[in-house]
């Protein structure tokens, strides 16, 4: 559902009106989406969808969907505070995650841009000329397909207009040297082809203070960002489209700041002070794609889409795991990623008067290859040895450390892989009576894998004597194939209670193919499972009360059968904890809402709110302590969470005014999950919850061509940390924490021509 009230209303989309006083309603408009693979209001979709439109995109001053998971209720992006990073986050959808540390699986949650399948390292695209996103709740195999287990987030750029050439560059200029600059161009050739390009650069310093040696500082943002379309529409039946966008990314390792009395010399984060010494870190990704698309009327009544695309990349991902400047403790892992998918679907769509048709197919190939690498130094493994003696921690390095000073250790994992996956769908809604619709879809995927992994011995001396790895391992090169397929299906009756309002109820099922794990081969004889989940979901929507609320309420129970869930464990052959995807067993029951509230012509409120309860059968595992744990069942309440917004348009004598509020909470229950280590307590923020307050004011002149704004974020200076963490955390005490960012403001300007 389109919330327009994350700002300045319906009439900024209007930019060029003659008159800017037509703007001044925040009345609520009508948003069409595809996520039925068909142009449809999103209020008579009968899907939990929730939409975020080119102007609430702007309004918040989001660049990326980490920016925007507040407003979609039961939408989380990656690692709660942490964070994911640019190249291994991942969406989390009514709280099903995905392991993102591994080729081998799958998320759980797909992404699409401009209608094509992205890779798990491509999906944080930046939003630079973006039309709109769609977040599609629960299963959304029947017409999705691959991966779309949980849900679905779908990218829909701008296309080119044919109509009039138009344009806008715009600038955000903030605290911590915020500089980001966006340009578009929309420009028709001729009367039926047309080309818009659409530029972006953004820059930022880092928002913790770096006193450690090395650089870039974590945190640091550095990315591109370019887009050209080229739309020709070659007779009234027949349009193809071409697209090209390159994406440069080159950032700050992640922000990670030591908690350790004993290695760290700024031991509390709301200092917001971190000391790292990785060498070479950073966070760089290198990618490009193309994308052709046709769509031809074959008749009055039946149409066809057809597309095709290749998208190649490279990631490089080095990050401080000690986060301390302490050479006796160091740890970096860095994660490398070389791949390209090549996707083609073919879709029909058939307009009868009794019913709506849609069928299709879809094939891709995808190629991978992936290193993952740890390198720590001597004086690391001296500090695992007093652990495992349980002396205590220093004592070895202060006797001997001196003397290996300097040496470091690196393993390597690589893996290869060779994905082929094909589907074919269909989809029927019926028209029972003018009120009553019944949808029924069916869709057969097959996925095909096959993988390698490569651990080679290292050079170091204890390594060459024991003849295996502290951490890597493999019998030399090892491959494993196999392959999944399973049908889907969805059955939905649709009611249309008022002319402005329905409900609905639906049974779906989802589907992830099993895998491989690419820290683990163990998993070339033993796959992961697939991942089956099915949804049982009411929902209401809809306009009331003289279109004065428009709300989308869901209540929904999700079963997921073997999910593939990622840990940190150390087995018994294992020097230390490192990730691990293990299958669990899920039961998800909740409730997802949002209102708007149109108080007056100039006034609007909003809120967003979720809740779930969860329960998870987890197989028996080795925990990061090493600890054998007992297949077990842990039964979790998610944490409260909503958003309160506001946006209030005064009548002013010159041009137009716009103010916008929003109040992010988060409850935080950290303290209460199996994770938690009794002297986290001690950890200034552990505990705390996320308390944000956010405002804009904007004012834009009559003509509409001019917009300046100014804004700020976390106006309350909340200061919640993550729960403690790192892969060295347990055996070397060097435990780390994210912080959020602290209270940041700019100015925004615009030229709308």
């Amino acid at each position: 559902m389109s919330r327009s009230r994350m700002a300045y209303a319906v009439g900024l989309a209007v930019l060029g009106a003659p008159s800017a006083y037509a703007a001044k309603n925040l009345a609520l408009e009508e948003v069409v989406v595809t996520a039925q693979k068909r142009e449809q209001s999103a209020m008579t979709v009968p899907v939990t969808v929730d939409t975020f439109t080119n102007q609430d995109l702007e309004n918040s001053g989001a660049l990326t969907m980490e920016d925007i998971q507040a407003y979609i209720p039961g939408l989380k992006v990656g690692d709660g505070v942490r964070g994911g990073g640019t190249t291994q986050s991942s969406f989390i959808i009514r709280g099903i995650d995905s392991s993102n540390i591994s080729t081998g699986g799958d998320p759980s949650v797909a992404t699409f841009l401009d209608g094509v399948y992205l890779p798990r390292a491509a999906i944080t695209v930046p939003f630079s000329d973006m039309e709109r996103v769609e977040v599609l709740k629960g299963p959304q195999g029947t017409l999705f397909g691959r991966n779309a287990a949980a849900g679905v987030v779908s990218f829909i750029p701008n296309a080119p207009n044919l109509d009039e050439t138009e344009g806008f560059i715009t600038a955000k200029l903030g605290s911590y040297d915020l500089f980001r600059v966006e340009g578009m161009g929309n420009f028709p050739l001729t009367d039926s082809l047309a080309l818009r390009v659409n530029l972006l650069h953004n820059q930022r310093g880092a928002v913790t203070e770096n006193l450690g040696p090395a650089s870039p500082d974590p945190g640091e943002q550095d990315n591109q960002f370019a887009r050209l379309a080229l739309l020709w529409e070659a007779s009234d039946r027949l349009r193809m489209q071409f697209s090209y966008d390159i994406d440069q990314v080159d950032n700050g390792p992640q922000a990670r700041m030591s908690i350790s009395e004993e290695f760290a010399t700024y031991p509390d984060p709301s200092e917001r002070k971190l000391e790292t010494d990785a060498i070479d870190g950073g966070e760089t990704r290198d990618m490009q794609g193309f994308t052709g698309k046709l769509w031809y009327d074959i008749n009055d009544i039946t149409s066809m889409t057809l597309i095709g695309s290749y998208r190649a990349f490279e990631t490089y991902n080095l990050q401080d795991e000690d986060a301390t400047a302490d050479e006796s403790v160091y740890v970096d892992t860095n994660n490398i990623e070389d791949s390209d998918i090549a996707y083609f679907e073919a879709q029909f769509n058939v307009a009868l008067d009794w019913a709506d048709i849609v069928f299709g197919a879809n094939y891709s190939i995808e190629d991978t290859y992936q290193q993952t690498a740890l390198r720590f130094s001597y004086g690391t493994v001296l500090e695992l040895a007093s652990s495992v003696a349980s002396l205590p921690p220093g004592l070895i390095n202060s006797l001997i450390g001196g003397v290996v000073a300097g040496n470091y250790v690196t393993e390597t994992m690589t893996n290869e892989g060779e994905f082929e996956s094909y589907g074919l769908y269909t989809d029927f809604d019926f028209i029972v009576t003018d009120r009553l619709n019944i949808i029924a879809g069916l869709r057969y995927s097959n996925d095909d894998k096959t993988f390698s992994w490569d651990a080679p011995l290292s050079d170091f001396v204890v390594s060459q004597l024991i003849g295996e790895n502290f951490f890597f391992n493999s019998d030399g090169y090892e491959v494993g194939s196999q392959s999944w397929d399973k049908i889907t299906g969805r059955v939905v009756a649709n009611y249309q209670v008022s002319d402005g309002a329905m409900a609905f109820a639906s049974y779906s099922s989802g589907y992830k193919s099993g895998g491989y794990d690419s820290l683990n081969t163990g998993t070339r004889e033993a796959p992961l499972s697939p991942e089956v989940v099915s949804n049982i979901e009411l929902g209401v929507k809809g306009d009331f009360f003289d279109t004065k609320v428009r709300t989308q309420v869901a209540l929904f129970q999700m079963i997921i059968d073997d999910r593939q869930e990622a840990i940190e464990s150390r087995g018994p052959d294992d020097n230390g904890a490192v990730p691990t995807v293990i299958n669990t067993d899920e039961d998800i029951q909740g409730v997802e809402l949002t209102v708007d509230w149109l108080a007056t012509e100039s006034l609007r409120f909003g809120l967003i709110y979720t809740f779930r309860e969860q329960e998870s059968s987890r197989e028996a595992y080795y925990n990061a302590q090493g600890d054998y744990i007992v297949a077990d069942q842990l039964n979790v309440t998610s944490p409260q969470e909503y958003t309160l917004t506001a946006d209030w348009s005064p009548q002013i004598n010159y041009g137009l005014l716009f103010f916008h509020f929003d109040y992010i909470y988060e409850e935080n229950t950290e303290p209460e999950n199996e994770d938690h280590q009794e002297f986290f307590n001690e950890v200034n923020g552990y505990g705390d919850d996320t308390s944000l307050l956010n405002a804009r004011v904007a004012w834009v002149t009559p003509s509409g061509a001019y917009e300046m704004a100014v804004w700020g974020k976390n106006l309350l200076n909340n200061d919640r940390v993550s729960q403690p963490g790192g892969l060295t955390g347990t055996d070397v005490g060097t435990y780390h924490v994210g912080i959020v960012d602290p209270l940041t403001y700019g100015v925004d300007f615009k030229l709308v021509f």
